[in-house]
């Protein structure tokens, strides 16, 4: 049986320079549904975090914009959208290859301290309101060759197999589903608990970059509202946003 809540449809495009940016103009001039699915096979300018490229082989990963009603959430819970997101792409992975990734904050899913995901959320607010969010996800599926500045893997590279991207849609949308449900029973609890056992160098001391120094910090954790929390080597704590610091592998 199919318990998805997500995927009224699935939009399929050879190109297009992003699915975020396609969805929010079909969203723009359109009535489109929640749970709509932009799906391409190449983004001529796919956009990642901090204004970077998301790059990507022709036909070869997971490139996709998820169209959802977050209207459930506030200016203090949002950041549960990507907690949960993260949480459905680390399981998907496990699922299709049985291997452990785990999330770097803010928006980067890691197998063997190589990036295999990433994630890019842009939500839509009215007075301070969120009223719905896009999310970005791209998965590195058939690629086994990136560009000498990016630290990359992906599930071929990890399997040595070859896979179909349309049925790994499939499957890792009922993850989101399931997950997407936790979130919306506002499971809150059990959702910062996995995405803490999940997360990259939690409760470890490890470089952060910030202001063009490297300082060493312990994880205490990500808040809900989307922030890390630090502690420093005078052992006091601090909060930082995803625009102030930058976690190194």
């Amino acid at each position: 049986m199919n318990n998805r809540i997500t995927c009224n449809q699935i939009i399929k495009l050879s190109s297009v320079d992003s699915t975020n940016n396609y969805a929010a103009k079909l969203v723009r001039q359109t009535k489109t549904p929640f749970g709509s699915v932009i799906m391409a096979d190449f983004q001529t300018n796919g956009k990642g975090q901090r204004a970077n490229t998301w790059i990507s082989d022709n036909s070869k990963n997971l490139l996709f914009s998820i169209y959802e009603d977050s209207s459930f959430l506030n200016p203090s819970t949002f950041f549960y959208l990507s907690k949960i997101t993260a949480l459905s792409i680390r399981e998907f992975i496990l699922e299709e290859s049985n291997v452990k990734a785990v999330i770097k904050w803010p928006n980067d899913v890691l197998v063997e301290n190589k990036k295999i995901a990433g994630i890019l959320i842009e939500n839509q607010w009215r007075n301070n309101n969120l009223i719905s969010s896009i999310i970005g996800i791209g998965i590195n599926i058939n690629q086994v060759v990136f560009p000498y500045s990016i630290v990359a893997s992906s599930l071929k590279k990890i399997t040595t197999k070859d896979f179909e991207l349309r049925p790994l849609l499939n499957n890792y949308l009922e993850i989101f589903s399931k997950w997407l449900k936790l979130l919306k029973n506002r499971d809150f609890d059990l959702i910062n608990d996995q995405y803490h056992r999940h997360l990259f160098n939690y409760n470890s001391w490890s470089n952060y970059h910030k202001s063009g120094e490297n300082f060493k910090a312990k994880l205490l954790g990500v808040n809900e509202s989307g922030l890390l929390i630090l502690q420093l080597e005078d052992g006091s704590e601090k909060l930082f946003d995803i625009k102030q610091i930058t976690q190194l592998i």
